[in-house]
């Protein structure tokens, strides 16, 4: 008797051959993704580590401080990757030596990195319960030298009314105003080229300044108003009097362009 197949679409309940499964492509497939993503980051860690590493580091600004010391300030002196390059932590480095300040970083692809830095100079010095301190421009405290006033050109600043002075911080004074009326001036007397005229700055009163030249004229200067205008006027009365064989007395520079004389004989 011929063996007889259920219908097409009728119930059968005996056993059916159930017919062998396809090969797990899927599977393979991400084993392959996985492979490739292996092997591209071992490749990208082979090339950070040797072919993307920075070889070429210039430093831009710095004049009595070497390059090595502006490098390894920066820690950069130990090798490190392109890609590792972190300009917060450099200019943290370099901030945290007294004599340097950060400017910027720029990076040249693949291996090159240029730091730009500012040295700190010593331009004023302040006595402080008898020791004498350099200061740069900032009030930075550059060094404590003692008792004596250091030869040279450095400013004397006198009224200062320090809080807290340590050699590597900005000094602390009495108050903010005389801390702005510092960096004022300063900058003022440097950007006029007259700093090398003047041998004392007095802080005391923000409201009621002066300054005294090397060649003995006191030059009151009022309030931090208009510092341009006063130091202007100051070196142009200055130059004037030297010219006429007038030294020393008292210049009264308050209102801007506008200066009376007073003759140290009177």
């Amino acid at each position: 008797m011929a063996q007889m197949y259920p219908p097409e679409n009728s119930y059968w309940e005996g056993n059916i051959p159930t017919p062998p499964s396809p090969p797990p492509r899927k599977r393979a497939g991400v084993r392959t993704v996985i492979l490739t993503l292996i092997l591209i980051c071992a490749v990208a860690v082979l090339l950070n580590e040797s072919i993307l590493q920075v070889r070429h580091i210039a430093v831009v600004g710095n004049r009595d401080i070497t390059w090595d010391e502006v490098v390894t300030a920066a820690g950069l002196d130990g090798g490190v990757s392109y890609f590792a390059l972190d300009e917060e932590k450099i200019a943290a480095g370099i901030n945290a030596n007294r004599y340097l300040i950060f400017e910027k970083m720029e990076k040249a692809f693949p291996g090159s990195v240029a730091i730009y830095v500012k040295e700190r100079v010593a331009r004023a010095n302040v006595q402080v319960m008898g020791v004498t301190y350099l200061l740069d421009d900032e009030g930075m405290v550059l060094e404590r030298i003692g008792a004596t006033l250091p030869d040279g050109d450095l400013v004397n600043v006198t009224g200062f009314q320090a809080k807290e002075v340590r050699v590597g911080s900005i000094i602390v004074p009495g108050t903010k105003e005389q801390m702005e009326a510092y960096e004022l001036l300063m900058e003022e007397i440097e950007l006029q080229g007259f700093s090398d005229q003047v041998s004392e700055l007095n802080l005391s009163n923000p409201d009621s300044l002066y300054l005294i030249t090397t060649d003995s004229y006191t030059a009151h200067l009022g309030d931090t108003s208009e510092l341009r205008a006063k130091i202007g006027t100051v070196r142009a009365v200055v130059n004037k009097l030297r010219e006429m064989g007038k030294y020393g007395g008292v210049i009264e520079a308050s209102v801007p362009a506008v200066a009376t004389y007073t003759p140290s004989e009177l």
